[in-house]
């Protein structure tokens, strides 16, 4: 391997962990401003978005430059193609946490006083749990470890789990109080949002996977099953 390309992979690795710190910030402002209702820390969660829009285009021209240029082959070409897929992955979650911010923007606009708004328990334990998936996932990143991502895909079906207790929460809340229903409307999407998150992480740990092992695990139930029965 080159001193040239062992530089070009570290350019590629660097933006991305960037990209990856930049999008964890995100979410974690989302989720600090949805806790508070913050409609200013909501605020600049949306006028952050540009900013990882632009990462992942410098990243993805950087990859294809790299592939142009050095024509890499086995691992060094997975690596390459999987900083791109998890660079697209972390775009998304950026703008996932950007809906956040928008829900508790119209949630503070909404007309419902602020201690009126009571954000169920499952709902906080999904956003908890999001965040810290897509902690690991970044951490399995740098530190090349499948395992742990293997976790995360099985970890996926708890959240999974969460986001549906989000809908008897709205059917109990509606029926005792109907007037409620538009700011609980606003909190189920949330919960949406919340699950689409980790649905992505869950995506980013099976692109590590690739990357490590030269698998692709995508859609294979044998991965959960396996988790359930203590194999990795």
């Amino acid at each position: 391997m080159t001193r040239h390309w062992i530089r070009q992979i570290e350019a590629v690795r660097s933006q991305l962990l960037s990209m990856g710190t930049h999008a964890e910030a995100q979410v974690s402002e989302a989720t600090r401003a949805l806790h508070d209702l913050d409609r200013e820390r909501a605020l600049d969660v949306i006028a952050e978005d540009d900013q990882l829009d632009q990462m992942d285009v410098d990243l993805e021209e950087e990859c294809l430059h790299s592939i142009a240029l050095f024509q890499p082959v086995a691992s060094d070409l997975r690596l390459i193609i999987s900083s791109m897929s998890v660079a697209h992955e972390l775009e998304r979650i950026g703008d996932l946490a950007v809906n956040i911010a928008e829900s508790v923007v119209r949630l503070r606009d909404g007309g419902a006083a602020t201690s009126q708004i009571i954000l169920p328990e499952c709902l906080k334990q999904a956003n908890h749990q999001a965040t810290e998936m897509l902690r690991k996932s970044l951490d399995a990143f740098v530190d090349g470890n499948s395992s742990t991502c293997r976790d995360l895909i099985y970890q996926d079906r708890e959240l999974d789990r969460l986001h549906r207790q989000i809908f008897q929460w709205l059917k109990d809340g509606i029926t005792k109080n109907p007037a409620d229903l538009d700011w609980m409307i606003e909190v189920t999407g949330i919960s949406k949002h919340i699950e689409r998150i980790a649905d992505h992480v869950t995506n980013i740990a099976e692109i590590v996977i690739y990357w490590i092992e030269g698998e692709i695990v995508r859609h294979r139930q044998s991965i959960s099953d396996g988790n359930e029965n203590g194999t990795k």
